[in-house]
């Protein structure tokens, strides 16, 4: 009877827990913080005996009850650790058990929203559709809270500019219309780097890793869904995959935030921010997630970090990293690990170890290729463009180089910069607009048509310009509808830019064509550079560039896949006669 009763009970949990969540962190409740932890204190507890309740009926489904075991053992554990913080340290611990409190109820919050991902799987057919969904979502989701008296400092902010600064957020895109430093308080801060975070990986990777935990009940057509969210084509281990994306970030972000508190942690006049470990875990997230958000006014062109090069080389491989795909990454450490696997043997074993056939495959090498080109001359363009300009503030020759290096980096995945746009040169401008339209690699943190779209494009061209009739590289056909898609991709992405332009100049049009054009591109590709016209547009403008930011990160081409597809049967079982027309 208890059961049955709690049953009822506990889908109605879930809401309230999360809308007490936004109430507590969004306006002070209580000037009494005892009284504020009793009461997490007390929901913890009861949501621990709510689920302990289901532990053992067996007539539950089984990927029910592993979600009902995993939210019991987070609960439980968190409650346990807190009473602990509570009796041994109460008065200096206030403010870690509040958190350690909030933390709870946010991984059980993720771990029910997971769950529901789950129904919502077997409901909807159409894995694109709830693709596009999810980033809208947390998109108003992500205004929402930034809207609370508390995120910001004049806890006032207009619904355009915090859904611009969310979708920025979630589309880790890095355009700003409020100073994140100065305008934003630290849980404003927490929020943007949250959305970050979720946005970087998808809310779908996200909620896949917590899948993992209970795969019991798990589908093929579940399957089906991640691998497409994945971008991968194949369903097995899918669910592995998902929790090796996401230990992959934590790590490289972890790591990222030890080697940046260490490069900052000498400097004299470092007090910009809230605190050097703050401002090193938030660069680290920001930057392997190609947002390009700072903690800093002025971003890494602020005084205390502009000639700190040891910082801008980590930050550029942070966005290296992030930027050139997760299935490019995993595909170059098992070549090495198969390398370095070979020669343990040879040496210590004495044994040949068969090597296996194609362990780097074709487009990871198209990849690497693509970005290694882009990255080398793209330095050597700034460097030799920018070095009577803004390059020469920097005295050093090294320096000079580094930040060359951070600008080819930066112009194609995030929205960093340490150098003074201002000054820089329109063939510069024109330059990066090139390198932000092309973007970073497929199943990646960053934005643009993607690398591997522009080479078979480029390459293409030149296999038509030989007169071959089909695209071979390194001895494989590639196939007609990846190099279609790639056209239909370039095509469509200079179709929107366009008609963005012509918006913007209509709503805005004292500002300068070439400033507006660099705003749009730096939108559609979620780079985050701007000549600083962002703050000044219009309320239309800036709901374009929102519209563009979303567009960008979701991928145009997906976007109408999911609305047009034909669901019914995508196969031709039939064919019309040809029809030639004159193309040149």
């Amino acid at each position: 009877m208890i059961q049955i009763i709690f049953r009822n009970i506990l889908p109605f949990i879930t809401p309230i827990t999360f809308f007490y969540l936004i109430i507590s962190l969004g306006w002070k409740t209580s000037i009494n913080p005892f009284l504020d932890i009793g009461i997490l204190m007390g929901i913890v507890f009861l949501l621990s005996i709510f689920h302990f309740c289901f532990l053992f009926e067996r007539s539950l489904y089984k990927g029910y009850k592993s979600m009902i075991f995993l939210s019991f053992f987070i609960l439980i554990t968190f409650f346990i650790f807190s009473v602990g913080q509570f009796f041994f340290s109460p008065t200096d611990k206030i403010t870690d058990i509040q958190i350690t409190l909030l933390i709870c109820l946010t991984l059980y919050i993720l771990i029910r929203i997971t769950y529901f991902m789950r129904i919502i799987y077997v409901k909807i057919h159409n894995p694109a559709f709830i693709f596009i969904t999810s980033f809208v979502f947390l998109s108003f989701l992500g205004a929402i809270l930034l809207m609370l008296p508390t995120s910001t400092v004049n806890k006032n902010i207009s619904f355009i500019d915090a859904l611009f600064t969310s979708t920025s957020a979630v589309c880790v895109t890095g355009l700003v219309v409020l100073d994140t430093a100065k305008d934003f308080t630290y849980l404003g801060k927490v929020i943007i780097l949250t959305l970050v975070e979720l946005g970087g990986l998808g809310i779908l990777t996200i909620t896949s890793f917590f899948s993992y935990f209970f795969r019991d009940g798990f589908s093929f057509r579940e399957g089906i869904y991640i691998s497409n969210f994945l971008n991968t084509k194949t369903t097995n281990n899918v669910l592995s995959l998902a929790v090796k994306v996401v230990l992959f970030t934590l790590t490289v972000e972890i790591i990222g935030t030890l080697l940046i508190y260490f490069s900052i942690n000498n400097e004299k006049n470092f007090i910009e921010t809230d605190s050097p470990l703050f401002f090193s875990i938030f660069h680290s997230i920001s930057a392997f997630c190609n947002s390009g958000f700072s903690t800093l006014s002025k971003g890494l062109y602020s005084e205390s970090v502009r000639f700190n090069y040891l910082l801008q080389f980590i930050i550029a491989c942070l966005l290296i990293l992030g930027g050139i795909g997760f299935n490019i990454l995993f595909n170059f450490f098992t070549y090495i690990w198969i390398t370095l696997k070979k020669y343990f043997y040879r040496v210590f074993k004495e044994k040949y170890f068969r090597y296996p056939a194609h362990i780097v495959t074709l487009n990871t090498k198209i990849v690497v290729f693509t970005t290694f080109i882009l990255l080398f001359f793209g330095t050597i363009f700034y460097y030799f463009s920018e070095l009577h300009f803004s390059l020469i503030e920097h005295p050093s020759f090294t320096g000079k180089w580094i930040a060359s290096f951070f600008s080819s980096a930066t112009s194609r995945t995030a929205g960093f910069q340490v150098l003074n746009l201002n000054k820089w040169t329109p063939l510069t401008i024109l330059f990066t607009i090139f390198l932000m339209w092309i973007g970073a690699s497929p199943a990646s943190t960053g934005g643009g048509i993607k690398t591997s779209t522009f080479a078979l494009a480029l390459m293409n061209v030149v296999s038509l310009s030989r007169g071959k009739n089909r695209l071979e590289i390194q001895r494989k056909e590639i196939s007609s509808e990846s190099v279609r898609r790639s056209f239909a991709i370039i095509i469509l992405s200079l179709i929107v830019i366009y008609i963005s332009i012509l918006i913007i100049l209509f709503l805005d049009p004292e500002k300068e064509i070439l400033s507006i054009s660099f705003e749009v591109f730096s939108a559609f590709s979620t780079v985050g550079l701007s000549l600083g016209i962002t703050s000044n547009l219009s309320n239309g403008s800036k709901l374009v560039l929102i519209i563009l930011m979303l567009l960008g990160r979701i991928g145009v081409f997906n976007i109408m896949v999911g609305l047009l597809k034909n669901r019914i049967n995508s196969h031709y079982y039939y064919r019309f006669p040809q029809g030639n027309i004159l193309i040149n």
